[in-house]
């Protein structure tokens, strides 16, 4: 059984607008200069097309500057068309493209394939719905060539066509997963922008080994092409971070989530939403659903496992070939998720917190038998996972609820996990009884102990305890 998210279908993911539409009401925070280009890239494609791209690790706030931009562009008359790449891999010619422009093309009719003239719009009817609705013969399937020049030069003409007198934004979200068509399009585009008003606007993101990305970034190099302009969205700063946090949060929970998120504002969101505090129900999250099963399957028994894994064990743990995990790991390095740590042979998630994350979306069930089997992978080697489980397996918040008070700052100089230890000190737990629950040795709880005292500059776990304060949750 796949545990969690990637059971769902793709049919499940909301619409790209939809998601896109669903801001907070005001301007992203700390945002302001990446905005000012993106208007000015719509104000400059009135006389002539445009393309901005925006690049960045995971949930960074890609897709909500595209949300933005998308109601500048309403409010001064533009046509929108949104769409974005699925899974990787997917099968669908120019799927990114179908998906924004194929509900514009059935609102303009069958006049479109008139004003294409006969040969045009036979090459497209094999590639939208909406061209080959009505068509008395059905028409040929697009080629999977990605040289099919005549058939780049049909759908250059074709959004041309579709930006009409009033403008037409493209968004394209997700472009790091998109076929190789659609790529190829894109390379087109830049050499031959459409005659018309149009600003292209795409997000991808920016892996080093995205394998899918290599003539994107060829495209944008520094100078190469001067209707292109790219921006790199990176993690926002502590201070604007902090803005997104709920007024009356206790300095340590604060802190802590403010580490963990690394200013990725999606990452915080969840976060926060883990730790059940008060949030808008439009606000952005972490969302797996566009792994495929295998990669969501290898993900969550990485995060078993805990940092920093190898593929051997995670495919005994996943219960999955090796040949197939070792896929799923290149996938999952192309979306941006894992990352090597230093060894060809080992890997880390991008972001602790993420793992967590990862664990707290599977089946119980599922989790349950996968620490079984990971305790057994690794009993030949005689160790202990240092396992992201522990962050997770009694449902508690990812981030530890601890009271505010004396001792506030000291505790704040915690790691994540001196922190954990140092809560369930405070509940009474012995070494042997942590070790257990963070499936830690006792030797190694010793450290951490011995660690926790030097920071918060004590002698003894009832000093630690008060510090915490008795009523700290257990993590």
């Amino acid at each position: 059984m796949t545990p969690g998210p990637a059971e769902d279908s793709e049919d499940d993911v909301p619409p790209v607008e939809t998601v896109l539409s669903q801001t907070t009401g005001s301007a992203p925070v700390g945002r302001r200069n990446e905005l000012l280009v993106l208007e000015e890239s719509l104000r400059l494609a009135r006389t002539s097309a445009r393309i901005v791209s925006l690049a960045g690790e995971p949930w960074v706030g890609k897709s909500r500057l595209l949300a933005e931009l998308i109601a500048v562009a309403r409010e001064d008359g533009w046509t929108v068309a949104a769409g974005r790449a699925g899974r990787l891999g997917g099968s669908v010619p120019f799927e990114v493209f179908v998906d924004a422009l194929d509900d514009r093309l059935a609102r303009i009719g069958p006049g479109l394939a008139a004003r294409l003239g006969p040969r045009e719009a036979d090459r497209l009817a094999g590639v939208f719905p909406a061209l080959a609705a009505g068509r008395r013969e059905p028409p040929a399937p697009a080629p999977a060539d990605p040289d099919a020049y005549w058939l780049l030069r049909a759908m250059r003409a074709l959004i041309g066509r579709a930006a009409g007198t009033d403008g037409l934004l493209l968004v394209l979200d997700d472009v790091h997963r998109a076929d190789p068509l659609s790529l190829q399009l894109l390379d087109h585009l830049v050499r031959h922008p459409p005659e018309a008003p149009v600003l292209i606007a795409l997000a991808f993101r920016d892996s080093p080994t995205a394998r899918h990305l290599s003539s994107l970034r060829s495209l944008r190099a520094h100078g190469a092409v001067p209707s292109w302009r790219h921006l790199d969205i990176v993690p926002l700063a502590e201070r604007d971070a902090a803005a997104l946090l709920p007024a009356g949060l206790d300095p340590i929970r604060r802190q802590l989530l403010l580490r963990d998120a690394a200013g990725v504002p999606g990452l915080l969101h969840a976060l926060r939403d883990a730790g059940r505090l008060p949030v808008n129900p439009d606000a952005a999250s972490v969302d797996f659903r566009a792994l495929s099963p295998e990669a969501w399957r290898t993900a969550c028994a990485a995060a078993v496992l805990g940092d920093p894994f190898t593929p051997g064990p995670v495919a005994e743990v996943a219960e999955l070939p090796l040949e197939r995990v070792l896929g799923a790991v290149d996938d999952l390095q192309s979306e941006g998720l894992i990352r090597p740590d230093g060894h060809l042979r080992r890997f880390r998630f991008r972001h602790p917190a993420v793992a967590g994350l990862v664990l707290r979306a599977t089946d119980a069930g599922w989790r349950y038998g996968a620490q079984g089997r990971a305790v057994r992978a690794a009993a030949p080697t005689a160790a202990v996972p240092q396992s992201a489980m522990a962050d997770a397996m009694d449902g508690e918040p990812l981030t530890a609820g601890l009271p505010d008070g004396p001792g506030a700052v000291e505790l704040a100089s915690l790691s994540r996990r001196e922190v954990q230890v140092a809560v369930l000190v405070s509940a009474g737990f012995t070494n042997q009884q942590i070790a257990g629950r963070m499936q830690l040795s006792p030797k190694t709880v010793e450290t951490y102990l011995s660690r926790i005292f030097k920071k918060l500059g004590v002698v003894s776990r009832t000093q630690v305890a008060h510090l915490v304060g008795r009523g700290g949750r257990h993590l």
